[in-house]
């Protein structure tokens, strides 16, 4: 729950799965970093990239995001040498030492690429981890700071304007348990345990998606674009009360912004859609700085902030529902009837990533309602993840024989209607941080 609220400062909650990204590391005796990738070795396509310490020193995250989008093949390695670069820029290794020697990197995933389940974030984690212990950084990182690191990674050097949620929750997360990732800019609130015999599983629909794409970084820029304007409008009300507005009363977040507020107040005076270069010459720049308003785009303002802003308080419904049910005794009329109001909260955020923030996939609507039409199979609520347009439907779900079979009967109906061929994600795993390294 929350999803791409994470960059408005929402709260989240994001649970991990039983997959993951390993990160093999050996020195080497010259100056050169080497990344090879099984999974790109067993499809038969360009599997190892090469560059020596002294040119990444050399670099700029601007010259290493340009060169690494400038060629497809070259990409996926922008997860894994993009690392190394955020280390040096944050001075916690000097890759300029001309005693520091080169390494070798090995990874392989069993995480479903562009499926909407973190699978960067999981490979640029492992790789941090690796490098901690093999450079002895214990003691300056902690799991906050390198899931922030593992996020600087993503913005300035793959280039996706992503929030730090699924980089938390790789390094952070515990099996069975929500995290509740407060961010702003990111703060743990502990977890959120699930109900007993309840659980949450991921149902990938097949349909790839990027939070590198156009749609994201469009939904991205009006939500902030829109937020500008209400700090703007806010200015203008003290103004006209005889006082002028200090300082930002939503403390840089729209998050923080009463969803009450927010419709009686501010709502209305938000354009539906913005030309670029028109918001630019009234307002000038958004506070975001991984987009940029594009001047001859146009943008949703008003929907992409209806989306942010409801998102925040639905947010905060569903972890009340689930600590309630938590609460109570397991297979209670009353319970389910808990868990059927934070599954609807589920529902209505996927209509909003839908409708508002413009983020949907035909895939997952006929997911979700699929989903809707077997809860007597012990479904609660089902929503899109992550950056949307695609890959996995979360599930709110029971434990136990009569879900599994619905959950085969889901995948089994989603394929007749679409042709395309589901898989079930339905296991969970301790984060990074707490399984560790290995020294062979």
């Amino acid at each position: 729950m929350g999803g791409i609220a994470d960059y408005t400062g929402a709260m989240v909650c994001e649970g991990t799965l039983d997959r993951a990204a390993g990160v093999a590391l050996a020195q080497r005796p010259d100056r050169d970093i080497q990344v090879f990738s099984f999974n790109l070795f067993d499809e038969h396509k360009p599997f190892t990239l090469r560059i020596s310490l002294d040119a990444l020193a050399a670099a700029s995250a601007e010259s290493l995001r340009r060169d690494f989008n400038a060629d497809p093949n070259r990409r996926w390695a922008a997860y894994l040498i993009g690392c190394f670069f955020v280390l040096h820029e944050a001075k916690l290794i000097d890759l300029a030492d001309p005693n520091m020697r080169g390494l070798d990197l090995a990874l392989h995933t069993s995480i479903p690429i562009g499926a909407g389940v973190s699978s960067s974030a999981a490979i640029e984690v492992a790789t941090m981890m690796n490098l901690r212990d093999h450079f002895n950084l214990g003691d300056r990182l902690d799991p906050m700071r390198l899931a922030a690191l593992c996020q600087r990674v993503e913005n300035a050097i793959v280039g996706a304007p992503c929030g730090i949620m699924d980089q938390v929750t790789s390094c952070a997360g515990r099996a069975g348990s929500l995290l509740k990732l407060f961010c702003q800019p990111h703060e743990l609130r502990g977890t959120l345990a699930l109900p007993e015999g309840i659980r949450a599983i991921g149902i990938n629909t097949g349909v790839r998606h990027s939070v590198g794409g156009g749609r994201y970084g469009r939904t991205r820029t009006a939500a902030f674009m829109g937020h500008r304007m209400i700090l703007e409008k806010m200015r203008q009300f003290g103004h006209a009360a005889g006082k002028d507005l200090v300082g930002d009363p939503t403390d840089g977040y729209l998050a923080n912004l009463p969803l009450d507020d927010y419709k009686h107040y501010f709502r209305s005076f938000l354009p539906e859609s913005m030309k670029g270069d028109e918001f630019i010459a009234t307002y000038g720049a958004t506070m975001d700085t991984a987009t940029k308003v594009d001047l001859g785009e146009s943008y949703p303002v008003q929907s992409a902030t209806d989306h942010h802003v409801h998102e925040a308080d639905r947010v905060q419904n569903f972890i009340a529902f689930i600590e309630k049910a938590g609460a109570m005794a397991p297979h209670t009329a009353e319970r389910s009837v808990i868990l059927d109001m934070a599954g609807h909260l589920m529902y209505g955020s996927h209509v909003s990533y839908t409708r508002d923030a413009l983020l949907g996939a035909e895939e997952c609507d006929v997911l979700v309602e699929l989903v809707r039409k077997n809860e007597r199979a012990g479904f609660y609520g089902a929503k899109i993840t992550g950056g949307g347009q695609g890959g996995t439907v979360a599930i709110l779900a029971n434990i136990g024989e009569k879900t599994d079979d619905g959950i085969a009967d889901l995948m089994s109906e989603y394929e007749k209607r679409t042709g395309r061929k589901a898989e079930a994600l339905t296991g969970t795993s301790e984060g990074a941080w707490e399984v560790g390294t290995v020294v062979i």
